[in-house]
Order: structure tokens, then sequence, then C-alpha cells
């Protein structure tokens, strides 16, 4: 579950607005119009952010390279990124070690069609983190099955768009000893996780589904595949089930072993002494 929102704050004329959490909401919502392209269409993109107790961002060139891949898919101007870092770099100091970042076109006229010159509108939302996920599931996470397909369409692929509608659908699903479910395209291919990406251990080989037509490609995700050999591909529900280990990663929670899918329980030691490990290298960043 994500953390309450514990300040906010919008980009407002090169700065950041907004005090306390009563008054940050209220001049949120003041400088975030009605008309909105978030709002009326979800034309924008979020990115969640993990700080190191130092202020530094260990993952940020993966969420660079996720946040030039959407604000390109999606078409923004071209000096987009460049007022994104800029405000990043101003963000208000504190002691939160956490942050959701959104971004939107910013408002426009009826209809579809973009404006020809967007104006940028940003919130900055500062949060306590979680612990990292095995503190909390020391014997692991509990999934399932989601009934929920996600839609096969390459142009959204990989980044974090501002509809999350499917990932809505799949949350309402959980059974009540679930922390997770396995999400599968329409072509009934394994994805990811609700919140997060999904690995396969095979005798001590990383596996991952290709997220080229539909899913969202994790900074932790990214990381995992810059530094470790990764075999990326198709796969179905059956050869998940057959892998000695299973586990789900994402900014916020880390690299978290799965116990048990669907009555499939996980116990192999050598795997999650892996998983383990990788964890391990993943918190020395934030360190």
């Amino acid at each position: 579950m994500m953390p309450e929102v514990s300040t906010a704050y919008v980009w407002v004329n090169g700065q950041w607005q907004g005090l306390g959490h009563r008054q940050a909401q209220s001049q949120a919502q003041s400088h975030w119009p009605s008309n909105d392209r978030a709002l009326h269409y979800g034309d924008g993109l979020f990115e969640t952010i993990r700080f190191a107790p130092d202020g530094s961002i260990p993952l940020w060139p993966y969420h660079k390279q996720r946040l030039l891949q959407g604000l390109c898919a999606l078409d923004f101007p071209i000096d987009s990124f460049q007022q994104i870092e800029q405000a990043l770099a101003q963000r208000p100091q504190s002691p939160l070690l956490a942050g959701k970042l959104l971004i939107s076109r910013g408002a426009g006229p009826r209809g579809y069609a973009p404006p020809a010159e967007p104006e940028l509108l940003l919130q900055w939302q500062g949060f306590t983190p979680p612990d990292w996920g095995y503190l909390r599931l020391p014997q692991g996470m509990v999934a399932g099955f989601s009934d929920i397909r996600l839609a096969i369409q390459p142009a959204l692929a990989g980044f974090k768009h501002l509809n999350r509608l499917e990932q809505v659908l799949a949350r309402q699903r959980f059974e009540p000893d679930w922390q997770e479910a396995v999400i599968l395209d329409a072509q009934e291919q394994v994805i990811e996780g609700c919140m997060s990406n999904l690995f396969l251990l095979e005798n001590g080989q990383l596996v991952t589904p290709d997220l080229s037509g539909s899913g969202v490609n994790g900074v932790v995700r990214r990381w995992l595949l810059a530094h470790h050999n990764v075999i990326i591909t198709p796969f179905g529900r059956e050869r998940l089930l057959a892998a000695d280990a299973v586990f789900f990663c994402n900014t916020l929670q880390g690299i978290v072993m799965v116990s048990r899918i669907d009555g499939r329980q996980f116990e192999h030691p050598a795997a999650q002494h892996q998983i383990a490990t990788l964890q391990k290298d993943l918190e020395n960043l934030y360190a």
C-alpha cells in the first residue's frame, strides 16, 4: 500500500509552491485547472522515486531513461525533460525519502488533440517510504493470477503514463491473503505484477517477461538488466509455476521473493539466497 502523502507542491513560474499538507493540497488544486489533460485523458507521466539519505537518487539514470521514453512516446515538447530536471533539482528540502512526480501536458481545449504549445504542469508529492519489502514479508509474498488482462499496445508499453485503470481493476480483485498479483496480457503471456516487475530463477538464470507490447519497465528491472545476465522472453503461467523461484521488484519494495502463487510453494534455498543477494546489492546503493 502506498504511504499517505505527507507533502504536496506544484511547480509555478519556476518554483515549487506549497508549505503544509492542507495548504499544499489547496494550492495544488488552484494550480491544477479543470481543463487539465491529465485529468481528462490521462495525458501525462509519473515517476515514483526513492532517495538515499544524502538526497541523491541512486537509480536516477533509469528514471531518466523511462521519462525520456515516455515524453517521446507521447510527443511532449522537446524541452520538457529539461523543465522536469530543473524542477527536480529544486525540489523542496525534506527528510522524506520518497516522492511521486506527476507530469501533465497541461490545460487544453475540448477534444483529444493537444494544444500546439502546451504548458507542463508538475506536482511533487513527498512521503516516507515503507521498509524494504523483505523486512515486512520475511517469508515472502503470496500472490495469485489476476483475471484482468493487459491490452497489447506497443506505443504505450514500458513507461508510466497516467492511465492505470488496468491496475486499478486488478488491485480490486486481490484475494485477502495476496500481496501481489501476476498479470497476463490478452495473449495469456505473463507480463508483470500489479505494482511490480516479475522475474523467474531457473537453475540460477534470471528470466523476465518481454514488455514490448504492454507493461511497465521499472527502474529496478532496468538496473537488474544493466548489471546481470537476464533472459528476456515471452512465457506463460506454466513456465512461471515450474521455476525454482519467482520475485517481484519495484522502487519502494525492492526485491521480494514469492513464497506461493495459487497453491504452488517456492522453496528453493539456493534461489532464495540469490534473491537475497540481489536485494542486498540494491540496498547498498542507498547506504
